[in-house]
């Protein structure tokens, strides 16, 4: 199991504050000057943890893959033994080298130190190999829970798409049968690309639907309506909610272009260390506006993948902002 380099820090703390604490009371029960036994405690229990650090990096990347499974929590454990061990070994070195305190043992006591030092190492590592994977378990069924969630919000919003979209076939159908034609077609390519897709896509991914319903919606266009993008680089693998940007879109040219005329523009910026996607429109804009299921969705979605959606209307654009925080 990869541990991860803010645990590792923990652990390292960890440490570190087990060996001030026993190398404190032994000083104590001894009767000895207790910062040169409490410097002797640190420095040997960041042997340990260094010795640890490369035992367990070189065990997950090179070694466990070719154990059979029975032997691969034993196999940790010894290498956790003998980093506690070897750690041991040499803060009794560096202990006679540096002359850190007064203790000068037999070898044959500091053999027997060491080795209980490893068997404690080897068992707190077990202990925290445990809650570690304890931790992964939980984490593993948030992220299953995410997803279910995510799935289900998503059902409510194909539909919704379907619904508005076979309306619009439905109404050009009456106009022109041909171009009712070509908007079925446009549907068909759409939805092929939509079905095998998570409910996290990449922003190219999500542009790429955007470019096949924009051609199956430009066919309702009463006038002229420009799409622009505008996409700063670098930010195309950004994980987005499936269908945000339709939404949006779709809300822009149906209650802001009242798809007449004017200019929908989508935008992406990187603004320090959070991620923006926009999408103006210069239409009619509103004071006050009553989030239908289409943007209640949206909001949910991103909720859930830490993200939040923001709107305004002024000056004659209304601007949606889908903003994503962290690198």
């Amino acid at each position: 199991m990869k541990v991860r380099p803010k645990e590792w820090f923990y652990i390292l703390s960890l440490a570190l504050l087990l060996g001030f604490s026993i190398s404190g009371f032994v000083a104590s029960l001894q009767d000895m000057q207790v910062q040169p036994v409490v410097l002797l405690g640190v420095v040997t229990s960041f042997y340990i943890f260094t010795l640890s650090l490369i035992t367990t990096e070189f065990n997950n990347r090179w070694l466990i893959g070719f154990l059979p499974a029975p032997l691969r929590t034993p196999f940790s454990m010894l290498l956790a033994f003998l980093s506690g061990f070897c750690g041991a070994l040499l803060g009794y070195v560096s202990n006679e080298v540096l002359h850190i305190t007064s203790i000068h043992l037999p070898m044959e006591k500091v053999y027997s130190l060491s080795f209980f030092i490893g068997v404690m190492t080897s068992s707190l590592g077990y202990l925290l190999y445990k809650l570690l994977w304890l931790r992964r378990r939980e984490e593993e069924s948030r992220r299953l829970l995410l997803e279910e969630h995510l799935r289900n919000l998503e059902g409510q919003i194909a539909p919704h798409f379907m619904f508005n979209t076979l309306n619009a076939v439905a109404e050009l159908i009456r106009q022109d049968r041909e171009r009712a034609e070509r908007a079925v077609l446009s549907l068909a390519k759409l939805l092929r690309k939509s079905l095998h897709l998570e409910p996290y896509i990449t922003l190219g991914e999500e542009l790429e639907l955007l470019e096949d319903y924009w051609g199956l919606m430009s066919l309702r266009f009463k006038g002229s309506i420009e799409l622009e993008l505008d996409i700063e680089e670098g930010l195309l693998n950004l994980r987005v909610p499936k269908f945000s940007l339709q939404v949006l879109v779709e809300n822009a040219l149906k209650h802001g272009l009242e798809l007449k005329e004017g200019r929908v523009r989508v935008r992406a910026r990187k603004e320090g260390s959070r991620k923006v996607i926009y999408v103006e429109d210069n239409g009619v804009g509103f004071k006050e506006l009553k989030e239908g299921m289409g943007l209640t969705n949206l909001r949910n979605r991103l909720t859930l993948c830490g993200g939040k959606l923001t709107y305004v209307s002024e000056g004659g654009i209304t601007r949606f902002s889908m903003v994503f925080n962290g690198e």
